[in-house]
């Protein structure tokens, strides 16, 4: 990879990332009942991997951020099941 390659950094690439996601742009195909489902944490968290790997970043910059954006999705995945029941 050619140094430099960065236009974004991680923690832009994080706050696009959940943002998108609050506003339901990262679905992983459909509920029982026909809904769109969002992505789960280890998925969004793979994507994120992809998306700064792209960038250019090393795994050790890419993992502390990628554990934390899991952490943030199931935080509010648990939170939007907790306005549904």
């Amino acid at each position: 990879m050619i140094e430099g390659l960065q236009l974004k950094s991680i923690e832009e690439i994080v706050d696009d990332m959940t943002e998108a996601y609050t506003k339901g742009d990262y679905l992983d195909g459909y509920t029982q009942d026909g809904d769109d489902a969002l992505m789960g944490p280890k998925k969004f968290g793979e994507r994120f991997h992809s998306i700064c790997l792209g960038f250019g970043y090393r795994e050790s910059e890419i993992i502390p951020a990628k554990m934390e954006i899991e952490e943030w999705c199931q935080e509010h995945l648990t939170h939007l099941e907790s306005k549904f029941r």
